[in-house]
Order: C-alpha cells, then structure tokens, then sequence
C-alpha cells in the first residue's frame, strides 16, 4: 500500500470534536401522523410565540407545552407547512420567530429547578423541541437561499454576512467573529460522518459536534483552543476556525466574562506549552472530563471553568442509552451494563441548556444544511438500530487490511511525520475501522436519499427523511438476507442475534 491510500483510508476523520429522541425515549417521534390541526408552519410558530408570552413556572408545564410543539413541528412535511405560499419576506419572518423563541425558552428554563421531580421529562423535552425549532430555522434558511441565487458554498463566511443567515441576540452588539471575546464558546458542527455522530450520541440528539474556546491575548489577538482527534489539543488564529468552513456556529457567553476571559487564557497557555514541544496533549477517546491527562473537545472549556472557578461545566451532562454499549465501547469510552446508568460525559450540545451562558449569534451556510440534516437522519436512525434492533459495524476485509497497514506505517519513522497530522498514535486500530466503516455505510445511505430527494419539487423534511431511510433499511435486508454481496450497506452494518444474558 503506498503512502497516499494510507492518508486516503485515514483521511474520512475531518475535523471535529471527534471526532433525540422524543420523551418517549424513541430517536424518533412514536406519532408520524400527519400535523391533525391543519396548521402551517407559520400558524406553528407564531401560536408557540403566544404560548411564549406566559412563562412557565412548573416542570408539568414545560414538558406538556415543549412536547406539544415539538410534535407538531416534527409531524409537518414540507406540503403541509405550506411552504409554496410563502415569500423571501414571510420565510425571514418565520426564522427571526424561531430564533426568538428559542431565546425566551433559555430564559424560562433559568427559573425551573431540574433536580425536582418531573424535570427530566422537561429538561429532555426543552432540547427536542430547541432541536425541532432549529430543523424549522435550517429548512427556511435553505428555501431563502434560493430566493438568493448563491450557489457557492464558498461566499459564506462563517459568523459573517446578515440575517437570516447570521442571527444575533439584540442583547449583545456584535457585528462578526471579530468582535468575539475572551472566554467566549464556540459551538460547531462538521461536514463528516463522525461529526454528525458525536453529535447524536447521546440520550439527547443535538446538532453540534465541537467546542472551541476563545481567549483574546493582551495585543488584542483572537485565538482558539481546540481538541481534534487527529492531532489532540492545539491552538490557533481563529481565522484556522473560520476557514474550517463548519455547517453551523453558535457563539455562548459566559455570565461572569472575567471568570471565563481568566479560564481562556489558562486552558491556551497549558496546551500552548505542549504544543510548541511538539508533545500535543493527546485526544480523549474515552470522554472522561474528569481525568485530564488526555482531552477531548468540551474538556478545554469543562477543565478551564473549573480549574480556575470551581465551576461545573456543564450544568446538565450527556448520559448514554444501554443498547449503544458496544458502539461506545469501539469508540474507546469506558461505559457497560454496571455503570452505563451513571456514566456522565460533557457533549457539545450540552451547552446549549446551561443557562449560565447566553446565546450570541448564531450563524449557518445555507449551502450545507441539506446535507447535515441527512447526516443527522442517517445517524438518528443508525443509532436508534443499534439501540432497538442490535445493529453492528462490520469492517470487511479491504478496510481492516487498509486499517492495519495505516497503523504500522504510523510507528515507522520514515512515515510517521507524514501521518501526524493523520491520526494520533494512541487511536487503536478498532477506532479507525469504526470511524471507516460508519463513513463508508453514512456515504451508501446519503446517496439513496439524494436520489430521492431529487425528487421532490421542495428539500425533504427531516419526517420524510425518516420514513425513506427506514423503507431503504428494510429493503437492504430483505436483499442481504439473500444475497449479501449484492446489499447496499448490510455488508458493513447488520443486526447481530440477540445473546441471552
């Protein structure tokens, strides 16, 4: 194998962090009806603006009305929420309510006590319907692009450009990523598969795959610090982060911005000292916040905060569902049957309901959301396989001999500058094949629904990206039960019989 198929089979990483369901405890909602009350996706949002004006005061309330909504918006296809009728002027309108309502929801959630009875069903509703507003705000963005004609992804610059594309809460003045401040949290999202795992992995599905944190230096420079997987924790300008060209930014500010300027500069100067000896502080693999020998993305924000303030970041933390034991065991986190009730880890999206942290801007490229909305589908139905159905990965011959040979030249010395910036040395073979596999099997599913998408005279909703991606699943079986070679993706994913425990 030469060198270039080696940095090409190791290549599918990106760069990420790496790199839910509906209160039923489902990936997906249990009821795919249609919307019954005949309601727009205008009538939707501006009916939950009123419900808005009222805030809520007790746990039952909030789950009731966040679960109410979150059903309505997710059971609207693209016909229903009468889309056509509208023009550029209406659809801005939509999405200036939807990110205004998501911001009055963080508010009211500053006034609920979540250790009470109750308060998981509504901490759990909260971020699904968070998550569904955002589904609304991108499929809008993505009509409105074509009200703008812009077909190059490249003009969008990232926390740059006007609404709708760049939101930016009235309460801050804030013009683009220049004006971002020291202790400043970056929450993003990849173009990969693997970001599009790490965002979904948890009990909560949520649509960012990496934090960055921002410190300001005393000649007034912006950087970042930041973990990848490749290459563990770095620093850089934050024009390497904006030229990273990421699907979505939000940018969160801590309340207390001296607490959080003083934990900047403190996580850039530890991992500045490793970083210039060339000795990176190497990438968490088993998402372990609380042993920093090793860090993993949100370990740059969590370890500052509380090294510096005592400050348990976040305040609501990821926990892990029983049936994806053995994906996150491939994946190097330490969770099984005895401790996966307990195992707490800091997600990206986590960020997104501490309440500690306001919301400043939030920017997407319109030229992206498609594709990350089918990611998203394609993942949120994969893990909810490996969850009801017993799905595993399978890396077939080719990829764990491409595997195999990519980790021995990685110890070589000839090669070993080469592949540095590749993969990192403690990533064991099992990880890479996990990360190949998932790649090669989300690439299989992704091309079927562009085919279907195609289509369709509007973008497929998320509901009817759901129903396709399961009608291909069984489709694929019922042919790999026949003739496996002949499947699309079952040759590389495939549910595993059942052990009696």
């Amino acid at each position: 194998m030469n060198l270039f198929l080696v940095v090409l089979t190791v290549s599918v990483l990106g760069i990420g962090c790496s790199p839910i369901p509906s209160t039923s405890g489902n990936r997906t909602p249990s009821g795919h009806e249609a919307n019954s009350s005949g309601q727009g996706l205008r009538e939707v949002l501006l009916e939950l603006q009123d419900q808005l004006a009222t805030p809520v005061e007790t746990h039952q309330q909030c789950f009731t009305g966040a679960e109410s909504y979150y059903q309505k918006l997710f059971t609207l296809s693209s016909e229903s929420a009468h889309l056509l009728k509208y023009n550029a002027g209406d659809i801005e309108e939509m999405i200036q309510a939807t990110f205004k309502s998501k911001l009055i929801m963080r508010e009211y959630l500053k006034n609920l006590d979540f250790t009470q009875s109750f308060s998981d069903k509504c901490y759990h509703s909260v971020r699904a319907l968070l998550r569904a507003l955002r589904y609304a705000e991108d499929y809008l963005i993505e009509l409105n692009a074509m009200y703008d004609n812009i077909s190059d992804a490249k003009k969008y610059i990232t926390l740059t450009g006007k609404a709708p594309y760049f939101m930016i809460n009235p309460s801050f003045t804030f013009r683009d990523y220049n004006d971002l401040q020291s202790g400043d949290v970056i929450l993003s999202r990849g173009n990969a598969y693997t970001s599009a795992a790490i965002a979904r992995i948890g009990e909560d599905d949520a649509q960012f795959s990496h934090v960055s944190f921002v410190y300001k230096d005393p000649q007034g420079k912006l950087w970042t610090t930041e973990a990848h997987i490749e290459i563990g924790s770095v620093i850089a300008p934050i024009a390497t982060h904006i030229e990273q060209a990421n699907a979505r930014t939000v940018v969160f500010r801590f309340q207390d911005q001296n607490i959080a300027h003083k934990a900047a500069e403190y996580m850039f100067k530890l991992v500045q000292k490793q970083f210039l000896a060339g000795k990176n502080i190497p990438y968490d693999f088993g998402m372990d916040y609380k042993n920093s020998s090793e860090l993993f993305c949100s370990e740059i924000v969590s370890k500052g905060f509380m090294d510096i303030g005592k400050i348990d970041v976040p305040l609501y933390k990821t926990k892990f569902t029983e049936g994806l034991i053995p994906f996150l065991q491939q994946l190097g986190i330490r969770v099984n049957e005895g401790n996966v009730q307990d195992f707490e880890t800091f997600a990206p999206g986590d960020l997104e309901v501490d309440t500690r942290f306001s919301v400043v801007a939030e920017w997407r490229n319109p030229l992206k959301m498609k594709q990350s909305r089918m990611k998203d589908a394609i993942l949120t139905k994969m893990f909810e396989w490996m969850e009801k159905l017993n799905y595993q990965f399978h890396a077939t011959g080719k990829i764990s001999t491409q595997v195999y040979m990519g980790w021995v030249l990685r110890r070589m010395p000839f090669f070993k500058k080469k592949l540095k910036e590749k993969f990192p040395l403690n990533m064991k073979p099992a990880q890479l094949k996990l990360f190949m596999t998932l790649e090669k099997v989300g690439e299989l599913i992704e091309t079927e629904l562009m085919r279907e998408d195609k289509k369709s005279s509007q973008p497929l909703s998320l509901k009817q990206l759901f129903t396709v991606i399961e009608e291909l699943r069984v489709r694929d079986l019922a042919t790999y039960k026949k003739h496996k070679r002949k499947a699309l993706f079952h040759r590389y994913f495939y549910p595993r019989p059942v052990k009696n425990k």
